[in-house]
């Protein structure tokens, strides 16, 4: 006999809406929510790939009435309407089974259950086996011995066996036991008083509901038969509401059901649209064919790179080929034109090529007439010359998509393209570069890479470009910003900044000895030895045989939760064990992440060269990497002494220059709050200043505790705290932090003027903007979720702020770069960590570069309050703070 084919038929809805409850919280950087769509296409994929189904068919309502509400008025009135946040994607949902090439079946009147049943039997009848994919028990009716049930709720295939164990009657009788239980989101009435397990038993007894209305007397359960008895026609009008519709006027095409290949060009479309880029990744190569690019010519002597590139123009494409931070090539091409638009590279290996290369890019970089694409310029920058001033007009296609996009998961190249052009970038692996060790100079896979690395920021950089002039903020942003801020970087991370190895040498061993104590310490307290990093013991220990207050539990497991927060208040409690872990663990952390780990960082030069990213950080702010710099814990002890190890050679000083309460300064700025802009005109002290007016007492009899509370205040207020947070950050009733933030309002209401005007116009446009026009999107703001849409409005208050902080120290940091460069040479910029910047220089000069310093940091902007600037110097960065 041949094999029968099968069939799947999909109950859309049940998996719709199993994909919407089960993934929450997912939208697009629009404010989309996307989660129902993810959800339904994951389940899909996995269908269609575990089971390979040669026929398939998707079931979907129509909508409106159907004869079920025609029979019985109250028929699914008690249902609530589709959630808004899945109606709105029904029809992405669509479309997604419209790409996969898979029938819709539907049909007016009727439910999709029923376009099930007609189908299933139909394609039963023709030699067809079929399989119902749903979590729906009513479609178990429709089991026999060529109709099956995959119920996605428990991964269980069933065949009438299957039916009869688990749901306790066979497929025919389940219409039975359903007019008998009733069904309350369905409004189907069934009989009072007689539940799931009195429809079984009852079903099981009689055999059939017939036979047990016919013999209602016969129940010997009093309440079953007086309610069998009084409500026989509203049993038989639930049988009537639960029984699937066999006979639509539908007919069974299996050719239309025959699965095909999907459109994979309107997936890419979609998942683009949607920002599931990681299904996008799995389409592979396609999309736009115009990005199709042949490979580059090589040069393989300085004479021929010299020749190709000297004709190229004042635009040119330069971008590095290979591993991030070790490039194997350049490429090079004429971004316009025909005549030398045919891209060249040459393999830095290869003699003389690197230093040919150099050479030809700080001529470019050096020429004012010049404009210089790429993706990362930065890594072309540092293969040029250093201290060389960089006169060419730089186009960074990187900075530009990070610009307009800030909510983009990542800026490497592969990913914007994959962004923009829904195109799979040719991975190193599939160039045929798979191992460690670079290919030898001449492999042909460097051609192919090289060239399409060209044509792809050759198209980025036409797209983006236009799109930064349709964006005159975000323009001023790239241009007086974002893009003089690259050469200053590359020279910072170029010249790092010494260590003291030996010094963290001796801190390893001070803080070994110390935890080792710590160590002896718990134990003794705890009576027994145990994991200290084994959550699991370690709440045995302080809950269970130490009898500590449990604070709270663990949301996935309901185990103990032993994290910061909870030993912190068991530590305010004056519980032992909890102030010796939190100690151990702030040693540990330390001590693995700085004291231990720089040392391995140092570079042949003795110093460490860390490097700055612009394009991650939503608001602007620079990220620090390899080491991260900027996580150095700076409001301890230890940790301040952590930066006694990074120092200035001998005859040379560190220079630090902090801005002081610059996000304070800026909010006076926004706000048009006229007493804050009073206190810091005044040059007063803002946090006594604070504490006095929200207190009412006079500033000069605030109280350390006060300005602390009144500093808590201030700086909360930047950041959207709520009297919730206000409270647990200072220890005190939700009360008494609710009232000290009514008081600042009234104070200064120039803030809550800010914070309301702020949030009025994030809600209707979906962002906010810095003062330079740096743009913040926020589609979380429109989330019908409450929790994500109130930390959307913290950020908002927030970004803006923080966001012009964040380009007034970039600002800064160009002004400084210049000013140095014309009047102390030998000064080098070294570090930046938040609102501070960290310089080098000889000792004869360091109060010269203070005051220079000083001038160009207080002098970037005009605002309505002063900006101050707090400098200080001394042979390590921990000395340096004046």
């Amino acid at each position: 006999m041949p094999e029968r084919q099968r069939l799947f038929l999909i109950d859309g809805y049940s998996t719709i809406f199993r994909a919407f409850y089960a993934i929450r919280g997912l939208s697009n950087s629009k404010g989309q929510p996307t989660n129902a769509v993810y959800g339904f296409l994951q389940m899909l994929k996995k269908l269609l790939a575990d089971e390979e189904p040669e026929l398939v068919g998707i079931a979907l309502d129509v909508g409106g009435r159907t004869v079920r509400k025609e029979r019985y008025e109250e028929y699914k009135a008690n249902r609530k309407p589709m959630p808004d946040d899945l109606r709105a994607q029904m029809e992405w949902i669509r479309q997604v089974i419209e790409a996969y090439r898979i029938p819709i079946l539907e049909l007016e009147r009727y439910e999709a259950d029923d376009v099930l049943g007609t189908l299933a039997g139909q394609a039963a009848a023709a030699g067809v086996d079929v399989v119902l994919v749903s979590a729906d028990k009513d479609l178990a009716q429709l089991v026999d011995e060529h109709v099956s049930m995959l119920h996605t709720g428990r991964d269980k295939l069933y065949d009438p066996e299957g039916v009869a164990e688990d749901y306790g009657v066979p497929p025919e009788r389940i219409v039975d036991v359903l007019a008998l239980e009733g069904d309350s989101s369905d409004n189907v009435p069934g009989v009072p008083g007689i539940g799931a397990k009195g429809a079984r038993q009852l079903i099981h007894e009689f055999g059939s509901l017939d036979e047990l209305l016919e013999r209602a007397e016969e129940v010997k359960r009093k309440s079953y038969r007086e309610g069998l008895q009084e409500n026989r026609e509203q049993a038989e009008l639930s049988r009537e509401l639960v029984t699937i519709h066999r006979d639509l006027p539908l007919e069974l095409d299996l050719a239309a059901l025959r699965r095909e290949e999907a459109d994979d060009d309107a997936l890419r479309s979609l998942f683009s649209e949607l920002e599931f880029y990681s299904l996008l990744e799995e389409l592979g190569a396609g999309g736009d064919t115009e990005l199709e690019a042949e490979a580059a010519t090589e040069t393989e002597t300085p004479q021929a790179w010299a020749e190709a590139t000297s004709g190229l123009g004042t635009e040119v494409l330069a971008q590095t080929v290979g591993p991030a931070g070790r490039p194997l090539a350049v490429v090079v091409c004429a971004v316009a034109g025909e005549e030398g638009a045919k891209p060249i590279f040459a393999d830095l290996r290869r003699d003389g090529l690197r230093e040919a290369v150099t050479s030809t890019l700080g001529a470019w970089l050096a020429d004012p007439e010049r404009r210089l694409v790429g993706h990362d310029v930065k890594e072309i920058l540092r293969l040029a010359p250093r201290r060389e001033p960089v006169a060419a007009t730089l186009f960074d296609t990187m900075l530009a998509s990070y610009l307009l996009r800030p909510a983009l998961r990542s800026t490497a190249l592969d990913d914007v393209v994959l962004d923009r052009f829904q195109h799979k970038a040719t991975s190193l692996a599939q160039a045929g570069w798979d191992g460690d060790d670079p290919p030898a100079p001449g492999w042909d896979g460097l051609a192919g890479l090289a060239g399409e690395r060209a044509a792809l920021v050759a198209k980025l950089a036409e797209q983006l470009a236009d799109e930064l002039v349709a964006s005159p903020g975000l323009e001023r942003v790239y241009r007086e910003i974002e893009a003089p801020l690259v050469p200053v970087l590359v020279e910072m991370e170029e010249v790092g900044i010494e260590l003291d190895s030996g010094f963290l040498a001796t801190m390893s061993e001070e803080l070994g000895e110390e935890m080792e104590s710590l160590e002896g310490r718990i134990y003794d307290a705890a009576g027994e030895e145990f994991n200290l990093n084994s959550p699991q013991q370690l709440g045995r220990i302080l809950f269970e045989k130490l009898d500590y207050p449990v604070i709270k539990k663990t949301r996935k497991t309901k185990s103990y939760s032993t994290d910061a927060d909870t030993l912190q208040e068991l530590a305010n409690r004056g519980f032992e064990v909890a102030e010796l872990l939190l100690r151990y663990r702030e040693l540990s952390k330390l001590k693995s992440t700085y004291v231990d780990a720089l040392p391995t960082m140092v570079a042949a030069d003795g110093r460490i060269h860390t490097r700055y990213e612009q394009a991650v950080a939503a608001t602007g702010r620079l990220s620090s990497v390899n080491p991260n710099l900027q996580n150095i814990p700076v409001r301890t002890e230890l940790g301040q002494q952590i930066r006694k190890a990074f120092v200035a050679p001998e005859g040379r000083m560190l220079l630090v220059a902090d801005y002081s309460q610059i996000e304070l300064r800026i909010l006076a700025h926004i706000a048009e709050e006229e007493e804050l802009i009073r206190v810091f005109e005044a040059g007063g002290d803002i946090h006594r200043s604070t504490a006095g007016a929200v207190l009412d007492v006079d500033p000069e009899l605030v109280t350390p505790e006060q300005r602390r509370a009144a500093k808590a205040i201030n700086f909360g207020i930047i950041y959207g705290m709520s009297a919730f947070g206000l409270a647990r950050n200072l220890g005190i009733p939700r009360k008494e932090a609710s009232r000290f933030i009514d008081a600042y309002m009234e104070r200064y209401p120039g803030v809550q003027r800010y914070m309301d005007a702020t949030l009025e116009r994030a809600e209707e446009e979906g962002k906010v903007e810095t003062l330079y026009g740096r743009v913040r999107w926020l589609p979380e703001l429109r989330s019908r979720n409450r929790n994500v849409r109130e930390n959307a409005k913290r950020m908002a208050i927030n970004a803006r702020i923080q966001g012009t902080a964040a380009d007034l120290l970039k600002k800064a940091m160009i002004a400084v770069d210049r000013r140095l460069r014309r009047d102390l040479p030998d000064v080098r910029l070294l570090l930046t960590v938040h609102d501070e910047l960290v310089l080098e220089c000889a000792e004869d000069e360091v109060e010269r570069a203070a005051e220079a310093v000083r001038e160009e940091m207080t002098g970037v902007e005009s605002l309505r309050v002063p900006l101050v600037v707090d400098a200080g110097w001394g042979r390590s960065w921990y000395d340096s703070k004046g």
